[in-house]
């Protein structure tokens, strides 16, 4: 492995050429679950070309409590990116229809087990453009619901000077942080976006 990728200057491109938010659309109520959006934004002067998963620029399914082990569902709003997550059957368990219609024991909650398609897509982004995904948010599982604390995911994305997927790669990481307090979400927050070096964890 020569490593020229990752230490050659010139082709590599800065994590500072862009940056990632995450925003509260609406909270938790009666009617409809939590929600979200994540964007990821060129902040430089040239476009650059990224590929991602199935709901780019920002592709989870769970958001992982920091502390314990309870975790958050995350359904993707677009019928583009929810078409790549299918329920999967495990022995006699039963998983919930997605999404929801309405609340299970006054909760929105998704039981059960899924899988997402193994699939990429390639997206080039202009100075100043901006790509958006939002996701409505449930308890995942039969425990309480929407137990306090801070949730979390990160997404990695393989990052392309100019506008095809070919060339020198660089590796950039991003993350959302969801925090619950008495039921309801008090903030969501986006993380830095962060080089990845071939020999990170």
């Amino acid at each position: 492995m020569t490593g020229e990728t990752s230490s050659n200057d010139e082709a590599s491109l800065s994590p500072d050429i862009a940056s990632f938010e995450a925003d509260l659309v609406r909270n938790v109520t009666a009617d409809h679950p939590s929600r979200f959006t994540a964007t990821l934004t060129n902040d430089g002067r040239d476009p650059f070309t990224a590929t991602f998963g199935f709901a780019p620029p920002f592709s989870v399914t769970t958001l992982d409590a920091t502390e314990g082990d309870a975790s958050l569902f995350c359904y993707p709003v677009s019928d583009d990116a929810r078409q790549h997550v299918q329920r999967v059957a495990i022995g006699n368990g039963t998983a919930s229809d997605l999404p929801p219609e309405s609340r299970a024991d006054e909760c929105w909650r998704v039981t059960g087990s899924y899988s997402t398609d193994s699939i990429a897509y390639a997206r080039t982004l202009d100075a100043g453009e901006s790509l958006r995904v939002a996701y409505d948010v449930y308890t995942y599982g039969d425990g309480s619901c929407f137990p306090d604390g801070d949730y979390r995911a990160t997404t990695g994305v393989s990052v392309h000077p100019g506008t095809s997927a070919d060339g020198a790669t660089t590796s950039w990481s991003y993350g959302v942080t969801l925090a619950l307090r008495d039921g309801s979400v008090s903030s969501v927050a986006g993380s830095d976006v962060r080089a990845v070096a071939l020999t990170d964890e």
